[in-house]
């Protein structure tokens, strides 16, 4: 998607944004080619979008596209209120939002060893996501690459050179940049107690099994445990990393979860999954003594049937049970 066309054209851009997020896939991502939010290398790149110029194209896009299924109407389609009750409106963020992915927000790309990069270029970058996050706005993906430089182009003349002399600078950032603003960015659109169906198995590793939902720059999902892969489960998130996320089969019943799955949400620890156990069998989740820990976000007592808010497809079932992709009908 390109940001300059949204602000350029900023009403025929929201509702282009708005019909996208009414049909597409919770957690879509519209990427954003900033490239850079140094001026000088814009202009020696001749980068077409400023940095102000994004930074309204990702305010656009998270009020057309930045609600989750579930949340509140405030008109028809519904979802957080605005200035318009017949639209929906984000960013829809904190404890009142619904528990899925945001349906559409942008990601930003950024390339380094560019003509023109100086020390200063990594303080745009860095200013330019942190006010991103400040205002409260979403980002579902940032990709920082370095610049492929090819014989027989321009670059190949500069940008390898500059991607050496920055190497130590540029890796620096990019900690950063994960541990400042990609970490707590991620907590903000996928916080605990988040669902998300249909969470296709696709590996094994350490004990854990790992997949995606279908979808543009689909989350990494790890569960407890190796499950039968090629299926799909629904899945409560639990955690997250700086670029993925933990989580464990929604909903989780209380009375037959391991003790990796109970240790694996928030505010329970081994001694307390231990008691849970021994403890069972329960008659309701709100018999569990957990202490501070939240179970109803993740789990129930034996009625595993309960609903996904949201969800767009009725007929896919909710659960922890796998189900093949192919033995569907929805």
């Amino acid at each position: 998607m390109n940001p300059v066309t949204i602000t350029e054209y900023p009403d025929d851009s929201r509702e282009a944004i708005r019909v996208i997020a009414e049909h597409n896939t919770p957690g879509d991502t519209a990427a954003f080619g900033l490239e850079s939010a140094d001026p000088l290398v814009q202009d020696q790149n001749n980068l077409l979008v400023t940095a102000e110029e994004c930074l309204e194209a990702v305010r656009v896009v998270n009020e057309e596209g930045g609600w989750r299924p579930g949340d509140d109407p405030a008109g028809e389609p519904g979802a957080v209120a605005g200035p318009n009750d017949d639209l929906r409106y984000g960013p829809s963020t904190g404890p009142d939002a619904a528990p899925r992915l945001p349906k559409l927000l942008p990601g930003i790309n950024l390339v380094h060893g560019l003509k023109g990069e100086r020390p200063e270029t990594y303080e745009h970058n860095k200013r330019f996501l942190q006010r991103v996050y400040d205002e409260g706005l979403m980002l579902r993906r940032i990709n920082i690459r370095q610049v492929m430089a090819f014989a027989g182009t321009e670059m190949a003349e500069t940008g390898a050179d500059i991607a050496q002399d920055h190497k130590d600078q540029f890796q620096a950032y990019k900690r950063e940049v994960r541990e400042t603003v990609d970490n707590p960015m991620l907590d903000r659109v996928v916080p605990p107690g988040t669902v998300l169906p249909d969470v296709h198995l696709e590996y094994h590793q350490d004990g854990k099994t790992f997949g995606r939902q279908l979808g543009t720059y689909a989350l990494l999902v790890a569960v407890p445990g190796e499950r039968e892969l090629g299926t799909a489960i629904d899945v409560a998130i639990t955690d997250h990393g700086y670029r993925s996320v933990t989580g464990v089969p929604y909903p989780l019943d209380v009375n037959a979860a391991s003790m990796d799955e109970l240790t694996a949400i928030p505010g329970i620890n081994r001694g307390t999954a231990g008691d849970i156990v021994v403890g069972r069998p329960y008659g309701a989740v709100s018999e569990v003594d957990t202490g501070v820990a939240d179970l109803s976000r993740f789990a129930v007592a034996g009625d595993t049937g309960v609903p996904i808010p949201g969800r767009e497809r009725p007929g896919s079932g909710p659960g922890p049970d796998a189900r093949s992709p192919l033995g569907r009908g929805d």
